[in-house]
């Protein structure tokens, strides 16, 4: 666990800034299904500024990733050979558009087909910027990452961290009413259950190629086993959000609504960082040989 923790601050930017880029998703399909009065759209912009902070956040963690933050330009050299620097590009174009739209958006002058286009398209390329974060770890010298389980497990993350990041801000916009919409509840319900599937599929495929392996150093039935328990914690934290948010969705009480989505965002981030822990716990590198 050495090397997961000293990787926590990408486990925090893999964490927050995917789930403040799914968010977007919820928010998409809101305003292209739901008639929203002039006064919650302002709360609901008001409160985008949650996900938009997360995203925030996330991009600062990993700047203290580097030995020196000019070294961040660099990255850039390597874009279309390099999969960091494509990550970090599809982060800069993703970051951008949720920025001009959440401006924008703010200043109340946004029609609604700007609206709608723009929270699409920072839906999409935030989907995007969750694919390539895991891409960028697929490297030919690690081959316990060096597979498509990690852009698959990202996407999950994203998706079932931005459900519940949607509704909170939803909710503390005092518009969570929206989301019991049938088309609301069964789309919320929809990206809950895939962010799910996908993020602990694609850990569990991973953690089972891992225990195939190993080099004349380590096992990785033994990194496996040693990032076991974290990897319950963070599924049970996962499964948890799910949980909490099918019960904000399909009629939980005003009263404890605030509560129920809070909770979940909680797990939520503590959930997918726990399972962003135990992903760098599972490094294995080529060594000196594979079995």
């Amino acid at each position: 666990m050495a090397t997961a923790m000293a990787e926590l601050p990408l486990a925090l930017f893999s964490t927050l800034a995917p789930m403040g880029a799914g968010a977007f998703v919820i928010l998409a399909v809101l305003f292209s299904t739901a008639k929203i009065d002039g006064d919650a759209l302002k709360r609901i912009d008001k409160m985008t500024a949650i996900p938009v902070a997360l995203v925030i956040v996330g991009f600062i963690a990993a700047f203290f990733h580097l030995a020196s933050p000019l070294n961040a330009f660099g990255v850039f050299a390597g874009i279309g050979a390099s999969p960091l620097s494509n990550e970090l590009v599809a982060g800069c174009v993703f970051a951008v558009v949720m920025l001009v739209y959440w401006i924008w958006a703010m200043t109340g002058t946004m029609s609604a087909g700007a609206r709608k286009g723009l929270a699409w398209a920072t839906a999409v390329l935030g989907v995007v910027f969750a694919w390539f974060t895991g891409m960028a770890y697929m490297i030919d010298t690690i081959p316990s990452w060096n597979t498509l389980a990690g852009p698959i497990q990202m996407v999950g993350f994203a998706l079932v961290g931005g459900a519940a990041v949607a509704i909170l801000t939803l909710t503390l916009a005092k518009s969570a009413d929206a989301l019991k919409a049938g088309t609301m509840k069964t789309t919320v319900l929809v990206v809950l259950v895939a962010g799910i599937v996908l993020g602990l599929g694609g850990l569990a495929a991973q953690a089972a190629a891992t225990s195939g392996m190993g080099n004349a150093l380590v096992s990785g039935a033994d990194l496996v086993g040693g990032a076991l328990m974290i990897i319950i914690c963070g599924a049970i934290c996962l499964v948890g959000t799910g949980v909490c948010d099918a019960f904000a969705v399909r009629g939980a009480q005003e009263g404890a609504l605030v509560g129920i989505s809070c909770g979940a965002a909680v797990l939520a981030i503590v959930g997918i960082l726990l399972l962003r822990l135990a992903f760098y716990a599972m490094q294995l590198s080529v060594g000196l040989s594979i079995m």
